[in-house]
């Protein structure tokens, strides 16, 4: 299981760092220490092993955040952002660059990486129902802009991003719930 493990870690950082297509297989299984053989008994394809990565690094993601409706959920989510760049890096979405690889070749990867973005969404707006009641989408629409802006951001500021995001995040959500 270590095998598999250092095949998708190896994977995930050097499609992120040099993009899907350009990262062959080789190249991975000689940084990850394994034989294709031993690759292709994990990962029947190249395919399948794109997607083993997309759902482990979603499913890391999702594990570091706290249910939609703690209180604290969207502060978490912006701190949980930024340690993500911190330690990952700051190059951008692995999941947009994923679908802009993949859109239009492969319909079950590029529905996949979208599917991580719409799960972010729904979060953000389960976390915003949860903490302002109904009637909050144009606040979880605000939210969910600040996130991609900082994901975005974070390319040339680094990922301070996420802080300042998560800032201009929490003044949005205490204002919503003053009177007007």
């Amino acid at each position: 299981m270590r095998k598999k493990q250092a095949i998708i870690s190896t994977a995930e950082r050097l499609f992120y760092t040099n993009g899907f297509h350009a990262t062959s297989t080789d190249r991975i299984c000689s940084e990850a220490g394994v034989s294709t053989r031993t690759l292709y008994r994990y990962f029947p394809s190249r395919e399948a092993l794109t997607a083993a990565v997309m759902t482990e690094r979603d499913d890391r993601f999702f594990q570091a955040l706290l249910p939609p409706q703690e209180p604290e959920a969207i502060g978490q989510l912006f701190r949980v952002l930024g340690q993500w760049m911190e330690e990952q890096g700051s190059m951008g979405c692995f999941f947009l660059k994923a679908w802009g690889e993949y859109a239009g070749q492969d319909v079950m990867l590029s529905a996949q990486a979208l599917g991580h973005r719409y799960r972010m969404r729904e979060y953000i707006a389960s976390s915003i129902r949860h903490c302002s009641g109904s009637g909050s989408a144009s606040l979880a629409d605000a939210v969910w802009m600040l996130f991609e802006g900082a994901v975005t951001s974070a390319l040339i500021i680094g990922p301070v991003a996420a802080l300042r995001a998560g800032e201009a995040a929490a003044q949005l959500v205490a204002g919503a719930g003053e009177p007007s």
